[in-house]
């Protein structure tokens, strides 16, 4: 049985408000049986979903208690993962993937079947109970939006929660689709005697087949009590008319009405549920009339997991053709770009001859000529090196900056389920590393090929190159993970490398003041500054120096810093990660 008692909740009011709090939910009470399926109902903003997701422990009550069959959610333990399910208003799934795919990732996920005899047969059961069974093989970017919501309620199943809890499911679907996911959710409540059914709906069309009714008004409960009994409590027709009729009294005249008679509702309901028969049909779970509290599901290891979501990942990335090609032409296309301003490749620097000559006139115009080449060489060298280290920032902005922001719902909703956070990220971290490694390096390769070499250790520049784009995908990714739409975290990460150029030094010297607060900011800084002092060695070294007043660094400090860029992306990445971002 589900129980909330004196459920309030309290939040910071808008700012100019002369409000010291601003109360979303006051005194809220009632209990809900096993077995039962309840529709929350209530004006738009009355606070409906906000007290669905305090029952889910996505929002914590300011006060009150919320107990399950006796135990008090917010001081003793709270529900297993297995044993809660949470269906937002949409679908959260991968368009790309196939019905069956997203509920075998969210066994995968959740539960420790994959491998063994159960998986395929209560995988088909799920898609079976959830009239999913002939879509099995279509994607989801397909799918209708009854469809959508039945792939919700599918993915939830899988570890048979004992309380499940659905957050307008049946909004903005014809009658025809509205009735069914009602029936749908009629049957979850029936098929396993223990489960609590929660449905948030706006619609008041189909409220016969619930077992009862939860009406919410400016945060204040004012209804919960059979269907049937709805007209009558609130003297009108039609339940259409129920909206209307709260107006003409004020939120907390009708919470006061509704504390003298709720005993009376209460007594019905559990006269009710007691009434209820009690499913005996074969392959029903909690069948039995002990009803005995089944062990929730155990969830996989985190390794597991983290192999889950990788397949899911490259799954996703082979089939969307655009991302396919686009990465592609960066991979090779930017490489052909750097190249293009080093045709002609690097000429050697003759060094200047060291004997006396007698003609005055022709000692100075070698030396002139001996200046312009070491111009030319500097510049051209220092100019392709950074050419390389932005152009390979950018390809890990593109890999990063949507990574985490563009599936932010799906992850709250997997994190509620209990994937692991650490397992995410790892396997964010292997997915990217994949795209670092192969941008960089062949960013590395195909130019030092092209040019007959650049000046100094290829090895070390390589390094350098992997990590700056190691550097850079990890801070996109704790970009992307810290916002809220895919939208602000390209924007932020567009701004973080068209930064980098200028900042660097690399075309014109900051005063000496600024470089020193900036540098350690700027990751195309290091990996350019410590490839050019990989030169020292060669006459290359003097002549990048004549083109630029930037201090250079030494490769070991900049492997340093640029590894210290990486812990902080990755810090930011599980940090955002962690934190919950439902809308």
């Amino acid at each position: 049985m589900l129980e909330a008692k004196n459920i309030c909740l309290e939040v910071d009011p808008p700012p100019g408000s002369s409000l010291d709090v601003l109360r979303l939910m006051d005194d809220v009470n009632f209990e809900v049986p096993n077995g039962h399926l309840m529709a929350i109902v209530g004006p738009s903003g009355c606070g409906k979903t906000t007290l669905l997701k305090v029952v889910a422990g996505i929002v914590e009550q300011t006060s009150g208690e919320l107990r399950w069959e006796g135990r008090d959610l917010k001081e003793e333990e709270d529900l297993h993962p297995g044993e809660l399910g949470y269906v937002p208003q949409f679908s959260l799934a991968h368009d790309l993937l196939t019905v069956e795919e997203c509920v075998a990732d969210s066994m995968s996920l959740r539960t420790q079947l994959p491998g063994t005899d159960e998986f395929e047969s209560k995988l088909e059961k799920i898609l079976a109970i959830t009239g999913l069974t002939d879509l099995a093989d279509r994607r989801v970017k397909v799918l209708s939006g009854g469809q959508k919501r039945r792939l919700g309620l599918a993915l939830e199943l899988v570890t048979n929660p004992c309380l499940l809890l659905c957050d307008e499911v049946t909004s903005g679907l014809d009658p025809k689709s509205e009735r069914e996911i009602t029936d749908l959710l009629r049957v979850l409540s029936r098929e396993n005697p223990r489960r609590v059914v929660i449905n948030v709906t706006h619609s008041l069309a189909s409220l016969e087949a619930f077992d009862s009714v939860l009406v919410m008004y400016r945060g204040r409960l004012v209804y919960h009590g059979p269907p049937g009994m709805l007209t009558h409590y609130f003297t009108v027709q039609h339940p259409e008319e129920v909206y209307l009729r709260l107006t003409q009294r004020e939120e907390q005249a009708w919470h006061e009405s509704w504390l003298k008679k709720h005993e009376y509702y209460q007594k019905i309901l559990f006269e009710a549920a007691r009434d209820k028969p009690v499913p005996d049909e074969p392959g029903h779970e909690g069948a039995d009339e002990s009803h005995e509290a089944a062990a929730p599901e155990e969830l996989p290891s985190t390794l597991s997991q983290v192999f889950t979501l990788l397949h899911r990942r490259w799954t996703i990335f082979r089939r969307d053709a655009g991302q396919v090609w686009l990465h592609l032409a960066m991979l090779f296309g930017f490489p052909l770009l750097v190249v293009i301003f080093a045709l002609d490749g690097i000429k050697p620097l003759k060094q200047l001859s060291q004997r006396q000559e007698t003609n005055v006139v022709l000692e100075m115009a070698q030396k002139a000529q001996h200046l312009v080449e070491q111009l030319n060489a500097g510049g051209l060298v220092s100019g392709l090196i950074m050419l390389q280290v932005v152009l390979v920032t950018l390809m890990a902005s593109n890999n990063a900056a949507r990574e985490i922001a563009g599936e932010r719902l799906i992850l709250e909703r997997e994190k509620l389920g209990g994937l692991s956070i650490s397992a995410y990220v790892l396997s964010k971290i292997l997915f990217l590393g994949v795209f670092v490694l192969a941008q960089s390096i062949w960013m590395g390769i195909f130019v030092d090929m092209v040019t007959g070499g650049l000046p100094g250790d290829l090895i070390v520049k390589l390094l350098l190159l992997v990590l700056v784009s190691a550097a850079m995908t990890s801070i996109c990714l704790g970009i992307s993970a810290l916002c809220r739409t895919p939208e602000k975290a390209t924007i932020l990460s567009i701004y973080l490398v068209g930064f980098q150029l200028p900042l660097s030094g690399a075309v014109l010297s900051l005063p000496g003041w600024i470089e020193g607060i900036v540098n350690p900011f700027i990751a195309a800084f290091w990996a350019w500054s410590g490839s050019l002092r990989s030169m020292s060695d060669t006459p290359f070294y003097d002549a990048v120096k004549k083109v630029t007043e930037t201090s250079l660094v030494t490769p070991e400090l900049a492997a340093f810093v640029l590894l210290a860029h990486i812990l902080i992306g990755l810090t930011l990445t599980y940090v955002g990660s962690k934190g919950s971002q439902w809308e």
